[in-house]
């Protein structure tokens, strides 16, 4: 962890974006188990400590997960995540890009719980948070 509000490995960073009240969780590499696991509960700490923040995504660098990882994600995080103050997600992708199986299911789920978009920049997405 390099400060109290972040957290660091080479397949994710997950930090607190305080000027938004974003929590912004960006994959580098694909990534399973604990090495996937570690990041999205960091950033589910995040959510419950930093109050009315929003989650944002950013699945530029890929985003690939393995089945018990998916299982893990439907039954553990995203429900928890739903006891946060919580209320958007959205999801940073490239216009074109081979995930987007993938992003449909995750979006589906999340759509459960959440308010969810999809944006091309951090920018486009802090906008969508704030609209």
């Amino acid at each position: 962890m390099d400060r109290i509000d972040e957290y660091n490995s080479e397949y994710c960073q997950v930090r607190y974006q305080k000027e938004e009240n974003i929590v912004l969780l960006t994959w580098k590499k694909f990534c399973c188990y604990d090495d996937y696991r570690t990041p999205a509960s960091y950033a589910l700490e995040l959510l419950k400590k930093q109050k009315g923040s929003n989650l944002v995504i950013d699945a530029r660098n890929g985003f690939e997960d393995e089945k018990e990882d998916v299982e893990w994600g439907f039954t553990y995080l995203l429900p928890n995540m739903a006891k946060t103050d919580c209320k958007s997600v959205v999801i940073i992708m490239d216009a074109v890009n081979d995930i987007e199986g993938e992003m449909d299911m995750w979006t589906k789920e999340f759509m459960k719980y959440f308010h969810v978009s999809r944006a091309t920049s951090y920018e486009e997405a802090s906008r969508i948070i704030h609209s």
